[in-house]
């Protein structure tokens, strides 16, 4: 295999450049750990925090905040059933924008990309540090006393808080139960010296049961199946990764790597009029098409990635397709508006 001649070949110059002082044994693991030829099940937590970090732009203190020794591989999927439903309905929100047809296109959440948020996920929630502004990212996804038509349906404030002399949103989803923190905090939140704050708008609150227009709109999603779930939540939880050799990025905004083949995202209309983002399906089958950053193929890398992609997803390509399928389950990742 191509990754085991690479293993051999940066082991032997490890070798070589410590004038032979280095054991082979000893050289070939330090060159499969580089290289991402190591199972990450069988890293040391620390170990998988400085990983985690290479991939998720994390700080060290909101990775160490969600990986433990149980914790499954680098923790992006690794979260509780609420959870994962939780973040399948916010994929909906995040990733549908400039696209008038189906019930989630006017949510057009799209546009918290242009906050370059870096998602910081755990098990019993999920933590999205926004340092330039985080409750005007707060502010896209919770609706407002009065307003039908804003909001993810069913996401309430529960309480607005300082952390480490920063703004944090706790947000709680009545349907699911699932906490969402969006904080200014690069540290994500962990513990420090927190004081409540009254929050700047009119939120729904944890007081407000669903209103009728938030039933309607829950009721218009399709049905998800459990694989499928894990592949949308997926999306949410590598919303901007940039992998540690730099093959791949799936910012929505910018390509990180700044590659020059890249650069041709970056059309007129797309500056314009904003990119255009559609994901959509119901129960195995769902298609995500869009314009602008990412390229499918970086985001079909990503969710299938030896360290940081989902659990058993691999990836086929149709022509200009790649298709992601995880057991029964398959996400369509298309270029264009289609």
């Amino acid at each position: 295999m191509t990754l085991d001649r690479d293993i051999v070949k940066l082991a032997r110059r490890i070798q070589h450049e410590s004038r032979g002082v280095i054991p082979f044994q000893q050289a070939r693991l330090t060159a499969a750990r580089e290289l991402g030829g190591l199972p990450v099940h069988t890293m040391a937590p620390e170990e998988r925090i400085l990983l985690r970090v290479q991939y998720t732009g994390e700080s060290e203190a909101a990775a160490e905040s969600a990986i433990s020794s149980d914790t499954h591989g680098l923790g992006l999927d690794h979260c509780s059933d609420d959870q994962r439903a939780f973040r399948a309905l916010l994929a909906l929100a995040l990733f549908n924008g400039n696209v008038y047809t189906g019930p989630t296109a006017r949510w057009n959440y799209s546009v918290v990309a242009s906050y370059d948020p870096v998602m910081s996920p755990r098990r019993d929630q999920l933590v999205i540090v926004a340092e330039r502004a985080p409750e005007n990212v707060a502010t896209r996804l919770l609706a407002v006393q009065g307003v039908d038509s804003g909001g993810v349906p069913g996401l309430r404030h529960e309480v607005t808080y300082t952390c480490h002399g920063q703004r944090s949103v706790c947000l709680r989803h009545l349907p699911t139960g699932a906490l969402l923190t969006i904080t200014g905090d690069p540290a994500g939140c962990r513990r420090g010296n927190r004081r409540s704050l009254v929050p700047r708008h009119p939120y729904l609150t944890l007081d407000n049961d669903l209103t009728a227009h938030e039933r309607r709109a829950l009721a218009a999603i399709p049905p998800i199946s459990g694989e499928a779930t894990t592949l949308l939540a997926g999306l949410v939880s590598r919303y901007n990764l940039v992998d540690r050799c730099g093959r791949w990025a799936t910012s929505l905004s910018w390509d990180p790597l700044e590659r020059p083949g890249v650069e041709r995202r970056k059309e007129p209309e797309v500056i314009r009029h904003g990119p255009v983002r559609r994901l959509w399906g119901a129960g195995d089958s769902w298609e995500y098409r869009w314009t602008g950053y990412p390229e499918p193929r970086d985001l079909a890398l990503a969710l299938t990635h030896r360290e940081a992609g989902v659990k058993g997803a691999r990836f086929t390509r149709h022509g200009d397709t790649y298709r992601v399928v995880l057991g029964t389950a398959s996400l369509n990742l298309c270029d264009g508006k289609g």
